[in-house]
């Protein structure tokens, strides 16, 4: 029985809210593995923020693997920072055993910072690139 997008969202949703980093699931014909970090958070002294007009969107992670900024053929990364880039556009790749999936823009804009560091284990919902979108 395949497993849907859906349930593997509820799954990576109920290992984060429980504190386990991993999970893995095989049947015949099927493996599925959810890695999700679950690194301790520091909480800053609360103090008052100046306004800010800065807006940003993450492209993130849909599955769970080694982030690649390139192509395993190329020298040249994905994205840069201060690149115009449009929805859509492939900002990197996360590795799967054999398997290359795209991590994609979810809207147009420069981009700000590629948060993924290459070679790093990410997990559903990592953020992998933030975005500046166009206004």
């Amino acid at each position: 029985m395949p497993i849907e997008i859906t349930d593997i969202e509820r799954l990576a949703q109920i290992l984060a809210r429980s504190g386990v980093d991993t999970i893995e699931i095989e049947e015949p014909g099927l493996t599925l593995k959810l890695v999700v970090d679950t690194a301790a958070r520091i909480a800053a002294p609360a103090t008052p923020a100046a306004p800010t007009t800065d807006h940003f969107v993450t492209a993130k992670a849909d599955v769970a693997g080694h982030f690649l900024a390139a192509h395993p053929w190329q020298d040249k990364p994905f994205v840069a920072p201060g690149e115009r880039i449009e929805a859509g556009a492939i900002v990197g790749l996360v590795k799967i055993g054999l398997l290359y999936a795209p991590v994609v823009a979810p809207t147009a804009g420069t981009v700000d910072a590629v948060i993924g560091e290459t070679g790093a284990m990410v997990g559903y919902g990592t953020p992998i690139v933030r975005i500046r979108p166009f206004n």
